[in-house]
C-alpha cells in the first residue's frame, strides 16, 4: 500500500507550538566565495543559484546551494572560536529574538510573553558544558543576542526536528564496497534555512580538519557530523518508553528541565563530545545514526535505555520506532487524538509520516540498485551520486527540509551537502516524487 499523502503543515504546527567537503583549511578563494554567497542571499538571489550537473543525475538541482564553510579553531579560547561565523551572520542570528516568541511563546499559552522573557532571562543563564557555555558567551557578545535566547536555541532545537538518516552501501571504487551516511534535516522554521553552515574543526592554526559538522550559525552542539571512520546524525524521537505513566513522565520532564536550566548536557552537546571525544552522560530520548564506513547502526534511545539495529547494506530511521509501525502507532495516534491537543496530535502525524518517509527511502534505494544491476550488471555497486539522487527524492527531501548531505566516514569527509533557502516547490515535488509515493 503506498504511503499516505504527507501534510505540509504538520511540522509547522509543532514548530509554532513549542545538523565540509575537504579535509583541509579553507583557502582565501573559498572565504571570498562564502562572502559572495552571503551577499547574493541578502539580495534574494541565492535560491536561483545553479550547480553543475554531471552524469545526468538530477541531484544537482537549481533549488539548493552549498552552505558556506567556516573553520573552528579549537586551540583558540572558546569565546573566539565562532567570531568569523558571527561576523557573517550577525543580523540573522539576531533573528533568534522573534524566533523565541514563535517557538516558545505558544507553549504555555496562559503565560504572557513578556513574563516568559523575564523568567527565561532570570533562569536560563547558560548550558551545562563549560566550553560550550563560553562559546555561547562569545557569540552573545559578538552578535548582541541575549544569552537566554542562545540557550533556548541550543537546548530546544533538537527536540522538534523531523529528519531522515541512514546508511547505504556503494562501491568503493576498488572492487569492494563501503557505506555512506545520508541525512535530510527537516524543520518548520523558514528563518533557519538561511543560517545553515558547514564547520571544519581544527586543533591548530592552518591545521588539518579533524572533524566536520553541518549545523546552524549560533548553534554549538552537533546535529550532523563526520570524522575519520565515524559519522553521526540526530533525529527527533516523539516516542519513549512508559509514556503517560506518572513517574516515567516526571523523570523525563525533570531531565528536560535540568537541561534547560544548565544542570545537564543536551543530547547535541553529548554528540559533540562523541565527534570530539570526551565523557558521556544520560540524555533525552532521540534517534541516533552512526556509521564507520563498514556498518551503519541506528539507535532508538530512551532516557537511560536503548535499542540498536545495524546493517552493512541499507538502514534508515526517521521519526518513529521500527517496532511501532503496526498496531502500536495506531494506538498511540488514537490516544493523542483523544486528548484533543493540537500539539500532541501533530506529533502523532509526524510519527506516521516518518514511517512513510522511511519506507520511501528503502524502496528508492533498492529500486535504484535493481535498475543499476540491470544496466551495468551485478557486482557493480551504486556510487555517491546515486545516494545523492535518493536523498533528494520526495518525501525524503520535502517542504520543510533545510539541508541534506551524504557523508563518507571511511574518508572522514562530507561528499555532498546542499541547503534549501526556500521550501521546494510543487513542481519540484512532482519531478522528484518517489514511485511508491
Amino acid at each position: 500500500m503506498p504511503p499516505a499523502t504527507r501534510s505540509q503543515t504538520v511540522r509547522q504546527t509543532v514548530a509554532h507550538s513549542c545538523c565540509a567537503a575537504s579535509p583541509t583549511r579553507l583557502t582565501d578563494h573559498e572565504k571570498a566565495r562564502n562572502n559572495i554567497r552571503l551577499q547574493e542571499e541578502a539580495s534574494g538571489y541565492a535560491a536561483s543559484r545553479t550547480t553543475s550537473q554531471s552524469s545526468g543525475v538530477s541531484s544537482r538541482s537549481k533549488v539548493p546551494d552549498e552552505p558556506p564553510r567556516f573553520v573552528i579553531n579549537l586551540s583558540l579560547p572558546p569565546e573566539q572560536r565562532y567570531l568569523e561565523v558571527c561576523e557573517a551572520y550577525k543580523d540573522r542570528i539576531q533573528g533568534l529574538i522573534p524566533l523565541f516568541d514563535e517557538v516558545v511563546g505558544d507553549m504555555p499559552s496562559w503565560l504572557p510573553l513578556e513574563w516568559l522573557h523575564r523568567m527565561s532571562r532570570t533562569f536560563l543563564r547558560g548550558v551545562c558544558d563549560r566550553g560550550a557555555n563560553r562559546e555561547l558567551k562569545g557569540i552573545s557578545g559578538a552578535t548582541g543576542v541575549d544569552m537566554y535566547l542562545l540557550v533556548c536555541f541550543n537546548v530546544l532545537l533538537d527536540l522538534f526536528m523531523g529528519c531522515s538518516s541512514g546508511g547505504a552501501a556503494i562501491s568503493d571504487g576498488h572492487g569492494g564496497s563501503k557505506m555512506v551516511h545520508f541525512r535530510a534535516l527537516d524543520w518548520g522554521m523558514p528563518s533557519l534555512r538561511k543560517i545553515v553552515v558547514q564547520l571544519e574543526f581544527v586543533t591548530e592554526t592552518n591545521g588539518a580538519t579533524i572533524a566536520s559538522a553541518i549545523t546552524y550559525a549560533g548553534y554549538v552542539g552537533v546535529l550532523t557530523g563526520v570524522r575519520k571512520d565515524f559519522s553521526i546524525s540526530l533525529n527527533f524521537r516523539p516516542n519513549r518508553l512508559d509514556k503517560y505513566k506518572f513517574w516515567s513522565d516526571a523523570r523525563y520532564y525533570w531531565h528536560l528541565a535540568m537541561v534547560l536550566l544548565g544542570r545537564r548536557r543536551s543530547i547535541s552537546s553529548e554528540l559533540r563530545h562523541l565527534l570530539l571525544p570526551e565523557k558521556a552522560l544520560a540524555t533525552t530520548a532521540c534517534y541516533l545514526c552512526f556509521s564507520d564506513g563498514t556498518e551503519t547502526t541506528i539507535i532508538e534511545k530512551d532516557r537511560v535505555t536503548a535499542v540498536s539495529r545495524s546493517s552493512n547494506d541499507f538502514i534508515a530511521i526517521t521519526s518513529n520506532d521500527l517496532d511501532h509501525e503496526n498496531e502500536k502507532v495506531v494506538e498511540a495516534a488514537q490516544r493523542l487524538e483523544d486528548e484533543r491537543s493540537p500539539f500532541v496530535s501533530a506529533l502523532a502525524a509526524i510519527v506516521e509520516e516518518g514511517k512513510n518517509r522511511r519506507l520511501c527511502a528503502h524502496h528508492n534505494y533498492h529500486n535504484r540498485r535493481r535498475e543499476h544491476a540491470k544496466r551495468i550488471g551485478f557486482g557493480k555497486g551504486l556510487n555517491v551520486d546515486d545516494i545523492v539522487e535518493m536523498v533528494q527524492r520526495y518525501p525524503t527531501t520535502n517542504e520543510t527540509t533545510h539541508y541534506g548531505c551524504v557523508m563518507d566516514p571511511t574518508g572522514g569527509d562530507i561528499k555532498w551537502c546542499r541547503r534549501w533557502i526556500k521550501p521546494v516547490s510543487a513542481r519540484w515535488i512532482r519531478e522528484h516524487a518517489s514511485d511508491e509515493y
